[in-house]
């Protein structure tokens, strides 16, 4: 053996070796635990990228800057009551770690956080309809089939025997 590379040198060697490997695999590990966080937010935009791109194949840069405009003034106008229920989720959040558990004020913060979403959804889907009427037929069945879809949340809780949901039919319009 080489006089330089005597047995503590090569201990210390080895354990410096095996303490980088350790932090590079613990870094390695977080850094996939990120990434994959982040991957999530960047599913669904790359989705609906694709339909927006089928649905606006063929129309000029013209139209498609409108069908933009349109839905970001749609989400827009329902924005405030957006805002209304994350801060009522926030209270709710707050409520739910602090003694007493207060389980009615916490379903009332709930049901008012409910409320403002569904008051926004139905203020940004009134903005598309009211304005869809420029539209081709083809991005108005863009708009409702993409952007005005049933919410689908909750439909893993209830499906029962890997069969899904029972559908309802939506009543006839009179």
């Amino acid at each position: 053996m080489n006089a330089w590379l005597t047995n503590t040198r090569l201990k210390w060697i080895l354990s410096i070796s095996l303490v980088i490997n350790i932090f590079l695999i613990g870094a390695a590990v977080g850094a996939g635990f990120v990434f994959k966080h982040h991957l999530r937010d960047f599913q669904r935009p790359l989705a609906m990228q694709k339909a927006w791109r089928e649905a606006t194949e063929g129309t000029t840069r013209e139209e498609r800057h409108h069908i933009y405009l349109l839905t970001k003034a749609a989400a827009l106008s329902g924005e405030a009551d957006m805002a209304k229920a994350r801060a009522l989720r926030a209270q709710a959040r707050v409520l739910v770690s602090q003694e007493p558990y207060d389980a009615a004020q916490i379903a009332m913060l709930s049901e008012q956080a409910r409320n403002a979403e569904n008051d926004a959804r139905g203020k940004i889907e009134n903005t598309l309809i009211l304005n869809m009427r420029d539209l081709p037929v083809r991005e108005r069945t863009f708009v409702l089939t993409t952007l005005l879809r049933a919410s689908g949340r909750f439909d893993r809780f209830i499906a029962k025997d890997d069969k899904p949901p029972v559908k309802v039919d939506a009543p006839a319009p009179q």
